[in-house]
C-alpha cells in the first residue's frame, strides 16, 4: 500500500474513533405493521423482554376474587393508554408497561425519565404489568397506592432501589419514607382502586399483545421489548413530526 493510501485509511480510522459511539450507529428504518384491534396504531419489534403473561392475574391476595377492568378505559384505547390528558399538541405521550423486577424496564425507564427531565417533549404514563411473581405484584400494588395518594414518582423511585418484603411492616416503612399516612396507604394497597388499575393495565396489555415487559407505546407505535437509545430518539422524533389523528 502506498504511503498516500496509508494516510487516507489512517485518517478515516481517526475520524471514526473520534465520533461518539451513540453517533456512529445510524438507526435503520423502522418496519411498522398495523396493530390488530387498535385502528391507527402500529407496532415494531424491539429487543429482550422479561417474563410472560401471568395466568393467575385477577386473583386478589387470597386468590379468590376476580376484578374487572375499567369499562370506560376498555372502550377507549387513547383513554386507556394515555389517561384523561390524552395526546396534547407537540408532546408525545409514552405509555410504559413495566415490572419492577424486569431489568430491561429499569434501563428504558431511566432513559425516558432523563429525556423528560431534560425538557424533551414527552409525557410518561406507567402501566403496571407484574408478570414476575408475588414480589412484582406487591411492588405494583404499592406504587399504585402511592399514585392515588399523589406520590407515584416518589414511590417508583423508592421501589426501584429495593425489594418490597411481604407484610405490613414493609408498607409502614415505605409510607414513612414517602411521608404518607400509613393507614391510608395500607388501605389503598389492598383496596378496590388499586385492584381496578392493575386489572385495567393487564387487560390492556393482553389486548395489545404484549408478551412480557417492557412494552412501550410511543405515541401511536407499540415497541415490544427493549429499544436502544438511538432508535428511541428517532421514534420519538417520528411520532412528534407526523400529524396524529388516533387520539383526536
Amino acid at each position: 500500500m502506498r504511503r498516500r493510501d496509508v494516510l487516507v485509511v489512517g485518517g478515516i480510522v481517526a475520524v471514526a474513533v473520534a465520533i461518539p459511539p451513540i453517533l456512529r450507529r445510524i438507526p435503520a428504518d423502522f418496519e411498522f405493521e398495523p396493530l390488530p384491534g387498535f385502528a391507527g396504531f402500529r407496532r415494531i419489534t424491539g429487543g429482550s423482554i422479561s417474563g410472560g403473561i401471568d395466568p393467575f392475574f385477577g386473583l386478589d391476595a387470597q386468590g379468590s376474587t376476580n376484578v374487572a377492568p375499567s369499562p370506560e378505559r376498555a372502550a377507549s384505547p387513547c383513554l386507556a393508554l394515555f389517561g384523561p390528558e390524552g395526546w396534547q399538541p407537540d408532546v408525545v405521550p409514552i405509555a410504559i408497561f413495566s415490572d419492577f423486577n424486569c431489568p430491561y424496564c429499569k434501563v428504558l425507564e431511566q432513559r425516558l425519565m432523563e429525556r423528560r427531565d431534560a425538557g424533551a417533549p414527552v409525557r410518561l404514563i406507567w402501566h403496571e404489568m407484574p408478570l414476575l411473581g408475588a414480589a412484582s405484584r406487591r411492588s405494583a400494588q404499592a406504587v399504585l397506592a402511592a399514585r392515588f395518594l399523589d406520590a407515584e414518582e416518589a414511590g417508583r423511585a423508592y421501589l426501584s432501589q429495593r425489594f418490597l418484603r411481604p407484610g405490613p411492616a414493609a408498607l409502614q416503612t415505605m409510607a414513612d419514607a414517602l411521608d404518607l399516612p400509613p393507614d391510608a396507604f395500607t388501605q389503598e394497597v389492598s383496596g378496590p382502586r388499586v385492584a381496578r388499575a392493575l386489572a385495567t393495565s393487564m387487560d390492556l396489555g393482553r389486548r395489545l399483545g404484549i408478551p412480557g415487559t417492557p412494552g412501550t407505546m410511543v405515541g401511536r407505535t407499540l415497541v415490544i421489548g427493549a429499544i436502544n437509545d438511538a432508535d428511541l430518539t428517532k421514534l420519538i422524533e417520528i411520532e412528534r413530526s407526523q400529524p396524529q389523528t388516533v387520539c383526536a
